[in-house]
């Protein structure tokens, strides 16, 4: 479900690595859930900027607030081109979401387990391709939320859950972020690139609570654990 992951680089990192001027000072988050402010990099006008916006994906038609109830937090890759919700977000506003490994789930033994999925043994920061959109209320106010893009899993991963998201690689940074609205090749061969090569272990199942946070949720727990804890209710997402 791609319904947790974690950032805990500092704003002098993650500003440095996507070239962009980051003046915040927030903490390392190691649970962040749909609905929560969140850390994106946006393109516009050929430039880098780093914001804040709301986890899970509202169309700005949406004047009546009936998705900002229940926010869109994946996009299948494989037909946001087409569906009305996503296309105009498709051909115009992509954005990057910065992490350093997500959370998917596994029933073993009757329970749910969660894993941390990432790109290295010592979680390297790297970027997930995403929408974004502003929302407007009928009363004026404007949200700008946004939620990333999932594929088909492959490889070991799979296992553990059949999709996960897009990752793109640092050199393809400026063709996701540079959308050309009359060409959206660039964008189909980002999402139907090689997979990452993941590392994943399981971790706490605390980490299923949203309430729950620190260091201690991505790291790897000891095979005896797994049944330390009964297993937190299943998370309610929409996917479309």
């Amino acid at each position: 479900m791609n319904a947790r992951y974690a950032l805990k680089d500092t704003p002098v990192d993650i500003g440095q690595h996507f070239d962009v001027p980051i003046t915040d000072n927030f903490p390392a988050r190691y649970n962040i859930a749909p609905s929560q402010p969140v850390s994106v990099i946006i393109g516009e006008g050929g430039k880098r900027k780093y914001e804040i916006v709301r986890w899970g994906f509202v169309p700005a038609w949406d004047k009546e607030g009936k998705w900002m109830k229940k926010p869109m937090i994946n996009i299948r890759s494989e037909t946001a081109h087409e569906k009305p919700m996503f296309r105009h977000a498709w051909r115009r506003r992509h954005c990057l979401f910065p992490l350093n490994g997500f959370y998917e789930w596994r029933t073993e033994r009757g329970v749910k387990q969660p894993y941390l999925i990432t790109t290295g043994a010592d979680m390297p920061l790297f970027a997930l391709a995403g929408l974004y959109e502003d929302w407007l209320g009928a009363d004026g106010s404007e949200i700008r939320t946004a939620a990333f893009l999932t594929r088909a899993s492959e490889g070991p991963v799979a296992k553990i859950h059949g999709r996960t998201p897009v990752v793109v690689r640092p050199e393809d940074y400026p063709l996701w972020l540079d959308v050309d609205e009359t060409d959206d090749t660039p964008a189909w061969d980002i999402v139907r690139a090689p997979q990452a090569d993941y590392v994943f272990w399981p971790v706490d199942r605390k980490v299923g609570s949203w309430k729950s946070e620190g260091e201690y949720l991505v790291r790897p727990i000891e095979e005896g654990e797994l049944r330390s804890e009964e297993a937190p209710p299943p998370l309610r997402t929409r996917l479309l």
